[in-house]
């Protein structure tokens, strides 16, 4: 389950969380000028866009809702200093909360709601009449090393789901009734120390264990250590290793 997988890393997660606070950091800054009377933030895990949305707005309200628990319980700890926002244990695929909202906003977590399209429906239901909805997406070629070489060491354990790729996702926007005012698409490759390094940076934020990220069985410790050892000689630069990120950003309105 998603919320166990990002209820364990909550400690962890902004430890090795660059990829993401730069998609955040692209979310706020496609905002047009405005200054909403609330905003609810889909996805909200350990607070990366919420801290920038708080800078932003520093009077709104702001309902930050995450469908893991102790991600909420430790970002409730670590904002106790913004009274302005509201932590909630929520589904995005399905929250609603109660008025609709001026601004909605989300990064780095609808890539895994189980449905894209009818989760864009309900935050399209959930929106006010000309309301603005600002989306940051990882899409399906972010860490296509790592995606390839599990194929080729052990591919009866391929994961079952891929991430949605760019033209799914504007799709699904699209069919939601959203109207796409700006749109960004970008790759952007990470350096790591190590193989491990990486790996283990991917575990702490709760990225293994996944339907995208795990196969129907576990890498036994030979295929592992047989994946380490390829990634390391195949993906190193620059006194490390490389990973891909593949990510979108949208405004859109209603």
């Amino acid at each position: 389950m998603i919320e166990k997988r990002f209820s364990a890393a909550a400690e962890t997660y902004d430890r090795h969380a660059r990829p993401q606070l730069t998609l955040a950091q692209s979310v706020v800054s496609m905002l047009p000028e405005m200054y909403p009377e609330q905003i609810l933030e889909l996805g909200a895990g350990t607070g990366q866009l919420t801290r920038l949305l708080a800078e932003r707005f520093p009077e709104v309200p702001i309902d930050a809702v995450d469908v893991a628990e102790k991600m909420v319980e430790h970002s409730r700890d670590k904002f106790r200093r913004f009274p302005q926002i509201n932590w909630i244990v929520g589904d995005a695929q399905t929250y609603r909360g109660g008025n609709r909202h001026p601004l909605i906003v989300s990064s780095s977590a609808l890539h895994w709601v189980s449905d894209l399209r009818e989760t864009c429906e309900n935050i399209f239901r959930s929106l006010e009449s000309e309301g603005t909805f600002a989306l940051g997406m990882m899409l399906k070629g972010t860490l296509k090393e790592l995606h390839d070489l599990r194929e080729e060491i052990a591919p009866e354990k391929t994961p079952e789901l891929t991430l949605p790729s760019y033209a799914e996702t504007e799709e699904a926007l699209e069919a939601a009734g959203f109207r796409i005012e700006r749109k960004k698409h970008s790759e952007e490759q990470i350096l790591y120390a190590d193989a491990k390094a990486f790996l283990k940076a991917i575990h702490e934020q709760g990225v293994t264990g996944g339907k995208v990220s795990a196969g129907n069985a576990p890498l036994t410790r030979t295929e592992l250590s047989r994946l380490v050892a390829d990634y390391q000689e195949n993906f190193t630069s620059n006194g490390g290793v490389l990973a891909t990120y593949e990510t979108a950003t949208f405004l859109l309105s209603k």
